[in-house]
């Protein structure tokens, strides 16, 4: 299909970018929100919100990715679904390559071999969130190319949605050995790529259309980071009362985008 030019008049990339730029920021609340449990042996809070993470990045995935990946005109579940092992697989293969522990002497405890073994999945938290946050800057700069009401609707509709996911996304980074200010900074990063994605989405009208692999393939990132990486932190807890708790973060999460979707869309 051959790429076209949409409206770019300036008052649509100010916008747009503007937009865009309200996402990024999006990853500076948590450090106003989340509390500092630094200095705490146990961190109660930070538990229930790696539960809540894995209840929304499940939902964002069964919810709201893949439904929307099969409803485009051009959905072939076959291949939705080979991209969605894609992203999974990827992320292995990347973990493979840079390994938790990739030293010979299993018993070398240091400081630094333990923030290099916590930290790989961070990145790989950050990835997946890098892509997601281009998805979402493209569906805001096409949405203001169309018309500055639509563009203003689908910016609050992707505010609410991202909200819990930053807070999420937060607990998972401190739980992957970042500190606050570093998980701030590296969430912010990320966030440009809502910037990245309204300029795409500006220049080329059918981007949104020749990139249907990025929502499954974001789905399998997710799945990895949910499943692999956060959930087994949390199952290492054999307390009834932690579990308990776990549980409820977990259908606490669900329910949050749940009901963002249906009452927000």
């Amino acid at each position: 299909m051959e790429r076209e030019l949409v409206n770019n008049s300036v008052q649509t990339w100010i916008s747009a970018l503007t937009g865009g730029a309200i996402i990024g920021l999006l990853g500076i609340l948590p450090l106003y929100i989340v509390p500092n449990e630094d200095k705490k042996k146990e961190k109660p809070y930070l538990e229930m919100l790696l539960s809540i993470a894995v209840g929304t990045q499940l939902a964002d995935v069964f919810l709201h990715l893949l439904p929307e990946a099969f409803s485009h005109p051009d959905a072939s579940s076959t291949y939705i679904g080979l991209w969605t092992l894609i992203g999974l697989f990827l992320f292995f293969i990347i973990e493979q390559i840079f390994p938790d522990d990739n030293y010979q002497d299993f018993n070398y405890k240091s400081k630094q071999l333990t923030e290099q073994k916590i930290k790989t999945s961070g990145y790989l938290n950050l990835l997946a969130n890098f892509i997601d946050n281009v998805t979402h800057g493209a569906a805001i700069g096409g949405s203001f190319a169309v018309s500055p009401l639509i563009g203003v609707t689908t910016l609050a509709g992707i505010i609410i949605h991202e909200i819990p996911h930053e807070i999420g996304d937060f607990a998972i980074l401190l739980q992957s050995g970042f500190d606050r200010w570093q998980a701030t900074k590296a969430q912010f990063i990320t966030g440009l790529g809502g910037l990245i994605g309204a300029s795409i989405a500006l220049i080329y009208s059918n981007f949104l259309h020749s990139t249907l692999w990025v929502l499954p393939f974001t789905s399998g990132a997710f799945l990895y980071v949910a499943l692999v990486k956060t959930l087994p932190h949390l199952l290492k807890q054999n307390d009834l009362t932690h579990s308990f708790r776990q549980l409820i973060g977990v259908c606490g999460g669900l329910c949050i985008i749940y009901l963002i979707l249906i009452y927000v869309g």
